[in-house]
């Protein structure tokens, strides 16, 4: 595998011309999970919804539903529960959660052993957050050096990073349109994957090998971020909720859906240029 700086620049040309703007929108309007966390934020406060976001964004994988369903099931569960008490109290909800959900049924045991051990090696930092959940801008990569030293993992895997994501949607307010200029790793999933083989900008046999080997694509989506002048964690929201369908659809079918949801907000050119870029060819 290897980056493709020809088409890199490309993609980083029309992702700025969309524009960083369009992308703190984007976020607000297009991306389910912002809105789910958001609900649940407002039954539980910011810094259980924070606890409760970082925490499960580190066991979404292997799931058995949509991201979207995932998140929804998370946001309904969590919101049924009284407010904790306590510390210890919101690890129990979440434990039944991944109990409880049946997105969670693949690894269900592993799954909680993870949260078991985040909760035993980065208590403090987690308690630190759940009393300032402002915490987490402040000083997202000595938390997720402190996540992955306790999961006896590398700090730019996909859910630890993932955590800094779903932990800055719970403490960003709807309507606060302001840029978070921290830079962390792209979490690379199966559509980011998918979308970093679509736009051109890595060259590989398929996503999957992208899947399996992520690193030349967290290198690759760095560049674009510098580029395009979108901080990392902002690009992730643009490439996932566009990325969608890419692997369930053709390329134009993909690209249509795409065109379709984002019409609704953003400029025709832009929308189309943006689109041109990221769907180069078919996900295979």
């Amino acid at each position: 595998m290897n980056i493709n700086n020809e088409r890199l620049i490309k993609v980083s040309d029309s992702i700025k011309n969309f524009g960083l703007d369009n992308v703190l929108i984007l976020e607000e309007k297009l991306d389910p999970q912002f809105d789910y966390i958001q609900k649940l934020k407002e039954k539980v406060g910011k810094n259980y919804a924070t606890i409760y976001s970082l925490l499960v964004s580190l066991i979404s994988y292997k799931l058995t539903m949509k991201g979207e369903d995932w998140w929804k099931c998370f946001s309904e569960y969590l919101s049924a529960k009284d407010i904790p008490k306590n510390f210890e109290e919101s690890i129990n909800n979440v434990i039944n959660f991944i109990n409880d959900c049946k997105g969670s049924i693949i690894g269900r045991a592993a799954k909680i052993k993870r949260i078991e051990k985040v909760v035993k090696g980065s208590r403090d930092i987690l308690l630190e957050i759940l009393e300032r959940p402002e915490v987490v801008l402040e000083k997202p990569n000595k938390i997720l050096e402190e996540i992955a030293k306790s999961l006896n993992s590398k700090e730019w895997k996909k859910t630890i990073t993932f955590s800094i994501k779903m932990s800055y949607y719970a403490i960003k307010n709807r309507g606060e349109l302001r840029p978070l200029n921290i830079v962390i790793p792209m979490p690379i999933d199966v559509r980011i994957s998918c979308i970093s083989y679509t736009s051109g900008i890595i060259e590989s046999n398929s996503y999957k090998e992208i899947l399996k080997k992520p690193k030349i694509a967290i290198e690759a989506w760095d560049k674009v971020s510098q580029l395009s002048n979108i901080p990392q964690i902002h690009l992730d929201s643009l490439l996932w909720i566009i990325g969608r369908n890419s692997m369930e659809l053709s390329l134009d079918e993909a690209k249509e859906n795409a065109k379709r949801i984002l019409m609704k907000y953003f400029d025709k050119d832009k929308v189309d240029y943006l689109l041109y870029n990221l769907f180069y060819r078919e996900c295979k």
